[in-house]
């Protein structure tokens, strides 16, 4: 029947006879299962290999897979016992090497490529012998898969081997030295350079594992009249500058002004991106400023920009000044290039430009060319960057800011006259930041300036002005902070209040106190954290009144507060806490209460705590009591367990009594 079946002309009918046979046992009839491995249908095929090679024997039977590669007429049969061997993987082995002797030379060439798939470097020294077979193809083949195996021990041989009058086996080595990766003197390979059909491949070795030897071949290599080795010479200096950058640098670098770094101009066009990377970095080496307007163009290729932009800073001042002749025609994005370009070569000559471009419509570029002007320009720009400081987009804004505080940084007393006056404008988000800008440059006569600030009818001013004051310790800066709780603006209050905490000053902690009285829950947070930096000891009757507030939010400031101040006293209050009406004030008590080692508390509340009408607190109390009490407690979670309706903490109960059984 199953042999009617795999004689079928149907190929389904195949199929499902291959299928009987693996439910009936296969095993018993491995002729049927051979015969269908050289099937005209690649399905009947794939079928016989999985069935093959799930059997107990499949490896045992090596040597009898291996006989079907001499299957001359059925390359069908020869692919399936190819896919087969590669499966048996180090097994078959043994097998492959003796077959290595065969008289066939196409056979030969299965095996070396089998073995290469196989990857198994046992077979090395047989491979390595087939280098010197007498067919051609078995011996490119050695090479090739010497190259897969990646074996340092096949680098002498492959080496000897190079000597041999064989074009496509010299080829084949290259290749395979620079997979295996092993460094090679390049002295060894630089007369295969003689011929130029190699030296594509020459110079792809050699940028894989070539030393110092390489460059002066490489670099002539520019100049190749085939456009392949050209490319291929490129890319290998360019993957060697991580072993020898400087001396690549300085050769490149000669370069400036020749034929050759046209070349790599050319192999800017390349459809290959690892070619044009590579040119990109080496002309950026080069010196060479007439590549300026290419690199440029190049900053539009996300791919490419970081290398373009390198290379054109390299270029410096004079290339940034070949660049401002491009000005006037190129686009708004490409002059964003530029400034950045002009900022990074110090190019004041371009401080024209960049004024000009602070009226562009585009933002990104108001944006560098604010950016450059703060590297770049003197206290006479400080008006003009100014006026930015109220532009229409937020980012351009901020940029000014850092703009002008970079040149703060160098005309602080200019800065400030400059700025000062300012405060009075008519646009808040100017005076805002003025105050940033101002607190940033600090300084003997600033805290008079924040002071007035704080007064400014707008709450974005006042803010900024409360965050430029904290840190200050100075007692002008304190009166107005502690001026700033009495603020109509809550996010102002809260600011002031945090800024108080910040100063450590005791003087502080009355102000603060009576800030626990605000109408804002934040405020009154922050007014608690404030007073536990700021009083420490001191400060705990204080906190602990808190614990009274009607808002959980504050009580929860409070605790953790006290915590941090009064050590085992907060521990007391935490346990009063277990029973407040707000759950998230429960789970927090019971945080801070599990962290503290201490654990005297829990007898107590565990019935309470385990009945919580908030599953969450039911959750993190089951937690900490098994931690605390472990197999002590297992009667009271069982219990909880028989009544629990939420599924979250029924899981949580199942996973608890589980891991206390384990114990």
């Amino acid at each position: 029947m199953i042999d009617q079946m795999l004689a079928a002309a149907d190929e389904e009918v195949r199929l499902l006879g291959l299928k009987t046979l693996a439910r009936d046992g296969a095993e018993a009839r491995l002729d049927a299962v051979f015969r269908a491995l050289g099937d005209v249908s690649w399905r009947v095929r794939k079928e016989a290999v999985d069935i093959f090679l799930s059997l107990p024997v499949t490896t045992q039977l090596a040597g009898e897979v291996i006989e079907l590669l001499h299957s001359e007429d059925n390359a069908g049969l020869r692919n399936a016992a190819v896919e087969i061997l590669v499966a048996q993987g180090r097994a078959a082995v043994p097998y492959l090497v003796e077959e290595l002797h065969c008289s066939d030379h196409d056979v030969r060439k299965f095996v070396l490529d089998i073995l290469g798939e196989i990857g198994d470097d046992s077979a090395t020294a047989a491979m390595v012998a087939t280098l010197a077979d007498p067919d051609g193809n078995v011996r490119a083949a050695a090479a090739e898969n010497l190259g897969k195996l990646r074996s340092a021990a096949a680098v002498p041989a492959l080496l000897d081997a190079l000597d041999g009058p064989d074009l496509l086996q010299r080829f084949t080595i290259l290749e395979a030295l620079g997979q295996i990766g092993v460094k090679v003197p390049s002295l060894r390979l630089l007369p295969l350079n003689q011929n130029r059909l190699l030296r594509k491949a020459l110079f792809d070795c050699l940028g894989k594992i070539g030393d110092e030897d390489a460059i002066p071949i490489l670099t002539a290599g520019l100049r190749d009249d085939m456009r392949n080795a050209r490319e291929a010479a490129a890319m290998a200096l360019s993957r060697l500058c991580p072993h020898f950058e400087a001396r690549i640098r300085k050769t490149v670098a000669a370069l400036g002004g020749t034929a050759e770094v046209m070349v790599l101009a050319e192999l800017l066009d390349s459809h290959d991106p690892a070619v044009r990377q590579s040119a990109v970095r080496l002309i950026g080496w080069s010196g060479d400023v007439r590549l300026a307007s290419r690199l440029l163009d190049l900053l539009d290729h996300e791919e490419l920009r970081q290398e373009a932009a390198a290379g054109l800073v390299g270029f410096g001042p004079e290339a940034a000044k070949t660049l401002m002749t491009l000005w006037p025609e190129a686009s708004q994005r490409m002059r964003a290039y530029m400034a950045y370009i002009f900022a990074e070569t110090g190019c004041v000559a371009a401080i024209g430009l960049l004024q000009s471009a602070l009226a562009a419509s585009d933002s990104e570029l108001r944006m560098t060319a604010l950016q450059a002007l703060g590297r770049l320009g003197g206290v006479e720009q400080l008006p003009t960057l100014a006026q930015l400081l109220n532009d229409e987009v937020s980012e351009v804004g901020e940029a000014a800011v850092q703009a002008i505080c970079h040149l703060g940084e160098r005309f602080r007393e200019q800065a400030v006259a400059a700025l000062a006056p300012q405060l009075v404008a008519e646009d808040p988000a100017v005076r805002m930041r003025i105050v940033q800008i101002l607190s940033r440059l600090g300084g003997a006569g600033i805290e008079h300036y924040l002071a007035f600030a704080l007064k400014d009818e707008s709450a974005l001013v006042r803010r900024a002005a409360v965050r430029a004051c904290e840190g200050q310790s100075g007692e002008s800066q304190i009166q107005s902070l502690m001026l700033a709780l009495t603020d109509e603006d809550n996010e102002v209050r809260r600011l002031a209040a945090e800024a108080l905490g910040a100063s450590g000053n005791p003087q502080v902690m009355r102000p603060l106190e009576l800030a626990l009285r605000d109408e804002d829950i934040w405020v009154r947070s922050a007014a608690v954290r404030a007073l536990g930096r700021v009083g420490r000891g001191d400060a705990v009757n204080v906190i602990e009144g808190a614990l009274h507030d009607p808002v959980g939010l504050v009580v929860i400031a409070a605790l953790e507060t006290l915590e941090e101040v009064a050590g085992d006293r907060a521990a007391t209050r935490m346990v009063e806490l277990l029973g407040h009406d707000d759950e998230e004030v429960v789970s927090a008590a019971l945080q801070l209460l599990s962290r503290s080692g201490q654990m005297d508390w829990i007898e107590g509340v565990a019935e309470g705590l385990l009945n919580h009408h908030h599953w969450e607190v039911r959750t993190a109390f089951a937690r900490i009591f098994a931690e605390a009490r472990g197999a002590a407690c297992r009667g009271q979670l069982e219990e909880r367990l028989l009544v629990e309706g939420e599924e979250l903490v029924r899981q949580q109960l199942r996973d608890l009594l589980m891991w206390l059984q384990e114990l």
